[in-house]
């Protein structure tokens, strides 16, 4: 049992890390596998092109994908797999460029 449930465990990790490269590649524009695994954005409309990039290909699942990815559906037949965009900033900080020191406060707001 402990075998199966190692292998099973192994068949689980493989999966989601595969998952995880397919994903990057259908959703990141312009990805590109590497060994830095770095992706930047650095202005406002290439943080717009690649926002609404991923929204048309998260619309496009069902028609573009070969796997089994499909929306969730509802009670009243609508999407429950909605896009939601979260964002985590610190509560309160400060930055003092004359000395080089950051006051932070450590409590994330969501």
């Amino acid at each position: 049992q402990l075998i199966l449930f190692g292998l099973s465990n192994q068949m689980v990790v493989t999966f989601k890390e595969d998952n995880t490269i397919a994903f990057k590649h259908l959703f990141l524009k312009d990805y590109v596998d590497g060994a830095d695994d770095s992706y930047a954005v650095y202005t406002q409309r290439d943080l717009y092109d690649r926002v609404f990039y991923a929204v048309e290909k998260y619309l496009a699942i069902p028609n573009e994908t070969i796997g089994r990815y499909a929306y969730v559906q509802g009670e009243s037949g609508g999407n429950r797999s909605a896009l939601m965009l979260c964002q985590q900033y610190f509560r309160k900080g400060r930055i003092d460029p004359a000395n080089d020191t950051f006051n932070i406060d450590p409590k994330i707001v969501t």
